[in-house]
């Protein structure tokens, strides 16, 4: 992971750059665009087989990141749902609790900082405050979800963070960010962001199946079906993000599994895990990154920068990702 000069580094106000689809080749051959990438793969490598309950080391700089988000969990408290017959969707009272947060982002991202890391303060509230869902639509969808894995890939970037924290950035942190959404979602009733209803993988989430796969890598005894049935997925759920994710799908939406969530109906005959996981990073790519409707919300500083990558960087992109095999099969493909 690039890191920064922080002594002598200039930092700016991140603004949005994706402005027209024209504006889409260009973020394709920006730098933010292949550090994100090269980010999510190699925190998905640190996974490979490591199951969410297992005994990981989690530095102090992790800890306080993980307070930060309990702290925002408790704002939930001071703004209790409100009572409104003619709202089904959407409850205003995650108005307050957003206004909550732009008030308190300076404070609660420079309590986690060091002196010399809190200049940063200016790019990573940018970031922070796109993490958890539209105030004015009242929802929540995976351009939220990458604009938080953004603000980790940031932390990275100047220094906070290093590849000794990779699992613990992804079983702690990522973990407690997703509950913490989760508990949005259903507290406030939000609405998937730009949903694809049963084509989309899932409504709000979409990087715990990336790196909840890579878990399962290898795995002989839990096959891609296996998440079919809803016993196994309960029994596995605290130990593989995958099946915690289709566990919540479970208990949130009823009715036959292939009708409300056929997308990952489709994925579960897909024979590896592996084949699943470089599959999923296709679509990451192709629904997500390189979809306007998604992308337009981006921000751009100087820590993920829209300046095009030079031509080193473009070399690199050419070197396959351990799990981006060219035999994989991209779950899109399969038709069940």
């Amino acid at each position: 992971m690039k890191t920064i000069d922080v002594q002598n580094h200039s930092y700016e106000v991140p603004i949005r750059r994706i402005l027209h689809i024209f504006d889409l080749n260009p973020f394709y051959f920006c730098e933010g665009y292949q550090l994100l990438l090269d980010f999510l793969h190699e925190l998905n490598d640190s996974v490979l087989n490591v199951k969410t309950c297992d005994d990981i080391s989690v530095s102090e700089n992790a800890i306080k990141v993980i307070e930060m988000l309990d702290k925002m969990m408790a704002w939930m408290e001071q703004f209790p749902p409100e009572e409104d017959i003619h709202q089904r969707y959407g409850n205003k009272a995650y108005r307050k609790w957003y206004d909550h947060l732009l008030q308190e982002l300076n404070n609660v991202v420079g309590a986690i900082l060091p002196d010399e890391l809190k200049p940063a303060t200016v790019e990573l509230c940018a970031y922070l405050e796109d993490s958890f869902g539209n105030s004015t639509r009242i929802d929540y969808g995976s351009g939220h979800e990458s604009s938080f894995a953004i603000f980790l890939l940031c932390l990275y970037r100047i220094g906070y963070f290093t590849k000794s924290d990779n699992r613990a950035v992804v079983l702690r942190v990522f973990v407690k960010y997703l509950h913490l959404c989760r508990t949005l979602q259903t507290t406030y009733k939000m609405e998937p962001a730009g949903s694809q209803g049963v084509h989309s993988i899932d409504d709000f989430q979409f990087i715990p199946f990336l790196w909840g796969s890579a878990q399962l890598a290898g795995n002989k005894s839990l096959v891609p079906e296996s998440y079919l049935k809803p016993t196994t997925v309960e029994a596995n759920a605290h130990k593989y993000l995958f099946f915690d994710c289709v566990n919540f799908i479970n208990q949130t939406k009823s009715g036959p599994f292939y009708q409300h969530s056929n997308q990952l109906w489709n994925i579960s005959a897909v024979p590896t895990w592996t084949k699943v996981n470089s599959g999923l990073f296709k679509m990451y790519e192709g629904e997500v990154l390189k979809k306007f409707p998604v992308v337009q919300h981006f921000r751009f500083g100087t820590l993920f920068s829209f300046e095009k990558r030079s031509e080193s960087d473009n070399n690199e992109t050419n070197t396959p990702h351990p799990l981006n095999t060219a035999d994989a099969i991209a779950p899109q493909d399969v038709d069940g």
